[in-house]
């Protein structure tokens, strides 16, 4: 994996990382975003802008990328994506804010747009593919006690609730290949039925060519109808031949300890961008060499599902590859800020008004010039 040393001596300018984006998102072949024109011209005027001769409007590279309207300079940028892809089990923002001299804030919003970015577009699992759940949240304490956290707390590092399966923690789904790729699917789940969990099996794996290894949870028996279907009883043993379920448990520690040892303080709203990120490099733990140049590729790409570098909708209609992933059953699980819709707003009504000028002014000149005909007709 490129190393942030190698990473900012590579693009430690700014007219580095522009041409590097530029031959990634256009292969040297500028592209109007706003019309698809390749009628375009280099300002002189104004540096790495260019002017569509079709709509006339100017862009640079970076419009509908995860680095537009960002004051943070993009050799800093750079880094930061090559810190978060190094960071095995995460890094704070607080560290962020250390090591790149931000403010928390500023490195908070920068590193869930990277996280924007780290959205797989995974095909469907097959093979021998491991499934099961996890609960996020603290350990129990107890209850009746100052300063305990209350359970509907949103800091899940603080969750005082029970432990395993009846606690009110959140519970996270994962499916993850045993053998081929070796990739990793998760999902903040509602309710754990046979129900749901059948839906997330059709949706994630490919029935036809799969062997689901489970524990013997009851809601895991639906699969039996559907899938080949291998049970491990966690009561009598962890390891029975080649059935078990320690390589999603393995993940899950992953998660565990990030969480614990880095976030610390972590709410259920944003838990799916941050499970995004463990999944991302996970399935990238093999290639690494290629992570960077492919996260950069995607922070670029015009199929984002992000406007303004947030979510387009909520959460839970997020698209992960070719079928809809739901990937979070919470009200208002998106970073879209009032002030954005605000302005949004202001520029469509903006519009309908100049747009509603114009048609006036047009019915306007048609009746100067017949009232000048008419005249003209009078005085002959």
């Amino acid at each position: 994996m490129a190393s942030v040393f190698s990473i900012n001596s590579k693009f430690n300018t700014k007219s580095k990382c522009y041409k590097h984006l530029e031959k990634v998102k256009w292969n040297n072949t500028p592209i109007c975003p706003h019309c698809d024109s390749d009628r375009i011209t280099k300002r002189k005027t104004r540096k790495f802008y260019y002017h569509c001769n079709s709509c006339n409007k100017d862009f640079t590279v970076l419009y509908g990328t995860i680095f537009e309207d960002s004051k943070l300079p993009l050799p800093k940028w750079f880094m930061l994506v090559s810190m978060m892809l190094n960071a095995r089990k995460g890094i704070s923002a607080k560290e962020i804010s250390r090591h790149l001299g931000v403010t928390y804030k500023t490195a908070w919003y920068s590193a869930m747009r990277v996280r924007c970015a780290m959205i797989d577009e995974a095909p469907l699992l097959e093979g021998i593919i491991e499934v099961d759940e996890v609960y996020i949240g603290g350990k129990p304490r107890k209850r009746n006690q100052p300063g305990v956290t209350p359970d509907n707390e949103a800091n899940l590092s603080n969750l005082t609730n029970k432990r395993g399966r009846g606690t009110k923690k959140v519970p996270v789904v994962g499916f993850v290949e045993r053998g081929g790729q070796k990739r990793v699917i998760t999902e903040v789940a509602g309710r754990l039925t046979t129900k749901s969990m059948l839906s997330l099996l059709r949706k994630y794996v490919n029935e036809e060519n799969a062997i689901i290894m489970s524990d013997e949870a009851r809601f895991y028996n639906g699969f039996d109808d559907v899938v080949q279907h291998l049970v491990i009883k966690h009561k009598e043993r962890y390891v029975d031949g080649i059935i078990h379920t320690n390589t999603i448990e393995g993940y899950w520690s992953i998660i565990k300890n990030g969480i614990r040892g880095e976030y610390h303080v972590l709410s259920r709203k944003y838990l799916p961008f941050y499970l995004a990120e463990f999944a991302y490099k996970y399935n990238r733990r093999f290639k690494q060499d290629e992570a960077f140049s492919e996260t950069i590729e995607n922070a670029v790409t015009d199929e984002s599902e992000f406007v303004n570098y947030k979510p387009k909708e909520s959460v839970e209609k997020i698209e992960s590859g070719k079928e809809e992933r739901k990937i979070a059953p919470t009200k208002a699980a998106h970073i879209l800020t009032q002030k954005m819709i605000d302005k949004k707003r202001k520029k469509t009504t903006q519009r309908k008004k100049i747009k509603k000028f114009e048609a006036n002014l047009k019915e306007a000149k048609k009746i100067l010039a017949d009232i000048k005909k008419r005249k003209i007709k009078r005085a002959a």
